[in-house]
């Protein structure tokens, strides 16, 4: 496991009850430089259409979630639904990602649910966002350009790893999301519980997410 946020442990726990087993050695963050230099300069574009104001950012995506049987897994919650995230799925390398229809969807319906949990605290501004965007919106207003450098922040890293599933053929990557439904389920609420689901049920939906 690269990372252990309490639903991505879960995850794990029921991949390797499916028979998948942890990447012996976890591959390291995504960083621009491991980028063509044309597709670092799509992003830098994509940087500056959701408010970015410096000249020479550095984008620093957090460690993938998992890393299972040669695939990078993202298990993407609330936070990771709303306009900056559409925005970032309207980019021409997502076309051919498994998750940007389904994801795309979720971004219009599920916003109000990223309202409800991330319109306080670091959730919606911190320092490094700031330092990004400039300084934010009042909690809970998306109305205005500024809106919240957090969301805007996140929607830009998770864009990065697209990139890296798009541009790289040796690289394997799946898109999770709460949101998705496994033996009846909303995979946020097995996770949340912690009880068992049909194991194929499962694989099959992380297949159908894998690049």
């Amino acid at each position: 496991m690269v990372r252990t946020g309490r639903r991505a442990s879960v995850l794990a726990d029921l991949l390797e009850g499916a028979g998948l087993a942890a990447n012996v050695t976890p591959p390291r963050a995504p960083r621009i430089a491991d980028l063509h230099p044309s597709i670092a300069e799509d992003l830098f574009d994509l940087y500056r259409t959701l408010g970015g104001r410096l000249d020479h950012p550095v984008l620093r995506p957090g460690a993938w979630d998992l890393s299972m049987d040669g695939v990078l897994i993202e298990l993407d919650e609330e936070l990771h639904f709303n306009r900056y995230r559409e925005t970032t799925l309207q980019q021409p390398w997502a076309a051919a990602l498994p998750w940007t229809g389904p994801y795309f969807d979720l971004c219009r319906v599920r916003e109000v649910e990223c309202q409800r949990v991330g319109t306080w605290g670091r959730r919606w501004t911190n320092e490094s966002s700031v330092r990004m965007f400039g300084e934010g919106a009042r909690p809970g207003d998306l109305s205005s350009d500024t809106g919240a450098p957090r969301w805007k922040q996140r929607a830009l890293y998770d864009a990065v790893k697209d990139v890296i599933a798009a541009q790289h053929e040796n690289m394997r990557v799946a898109r999770l999301s709460v949101y998705d439904e496994v033996s009846g389920r909303l995979l946020g609420d097995v996770l949340d519980s912690g009880t068992r689901l049909e194991q194929d049920q499962l694989l099959s939906l992380l297949a159908s997410r894998t690049s």
